[in-house]
């Protein structure tokens, strides 16, 4: 008897558990659309765009960088840029897209 007892304890306090989590994930996840903008009348990801507005964001600081004259002393090269790509896309992405 105390076998049963012991395995309806833990099973009940086991539900709970998995109650709270269920409930939890149900209220973080929300119920909204997903990130997608509307160009020209079809929907495009949001990624998509801030990866291109990235992109030009990275051509505007070389042109930068070369006027400046700090583009020689960048080194290396495509690692610097391939990273100023992914900086101005993730923050566009988390800052414009998801806000």
């Amino acid at each position: 008897m105390r076998v049963a007892e012991t395995r309806w304890l833990g099973s009940c306090s086991r539900c709970g558990r998995v109650r709270d989590l269920l409930v939890a994930a149900a209220v973080l996840s929300g119920c909204r659309p997903g990130p997608d903008i509307t160009v020209a009348g079809s929907y495009f990801p949001s990624w998509m765009a801030s990866l291109v507005l990235g992109v030009l964001g990275t051509m505007v600081c070389w042109h930068l960088f070369t006027r400046i004259g700090i583009d020689p002393y960048l080194w290396p090269r495509p690692l610097v840029y391939a990273g100023l790509i992914l900086i101005i896309a993730l923050a566009l992405w988390l800052g414009v897209f998801r806000g």
